[in-house]
């Protein structure tokens, strides 16, 4: 599968940033589920998705900042999980090694996964989703509802 990344500038009839001429389909799906995106230590919007007629896909992005962070960079995918406590302030809740962008798309397209929290599994509702292609990594960014089992 085709994938671009296009910035999202009417005036600048929305140049294109970087192709990926070969990826899975998980993976396409997985990028496109994203509303955020992370690259070369700029953080993005995703402002839309696109399949187009020459059967290439398109993500449309607005820049939103820079990003100075030390995190983990991951081997081969990580699955993150944050707490949104405000805006741009996030308790690290856990993180996953994945094997696949299939295991990835199992949580990405969730609204509720139970995480541990001490003794209990803990309802975390989502919030939004993040690609951090400089880590290799995807974030679930939510909120614990209080709910345990």
């Amino acid at each position: 599968m085709k994938l671009e990344y296009r910035l999202d500038d009417v005036l600048s009839n929305f140049p294109a940033l970087w192709r990926y001429d070969d990826i899975s389909l998980s993976e396409l799906v997985c990028r496109m589920t994203c509303e955020y995106f992370y690259k070369d230590g700029k953080n993005y919007i995703v402002s839309a998705t696109s399949k187009e007629p020459n059967n290439e896909n398109v993500i449309y992005i607005k820049e939103e900042g820079f990003n100075s962070l030390d995190e983990r960079k991951y081997k081969h995918i990580g699955l993150e999980f944050k707490e949104v406590v405000s805006k741009d302030i996030y308790n690290f809740i856990e993180s996953k090694d994945l094997d696949s962008h299939d295991e990835a798309l199992h949580y990405l397209h969730c609204d509720y996964v139970y995480l541990q929290r001490g003794n209990f599994l803990s309802e975390f509702k989502l919030d939004s989703r993040e690609l951090d292609e400089d880590r290799k990594c995807y974030i679930f960014y939510g909120n614990f509802t209080g709910r345990t089992i």
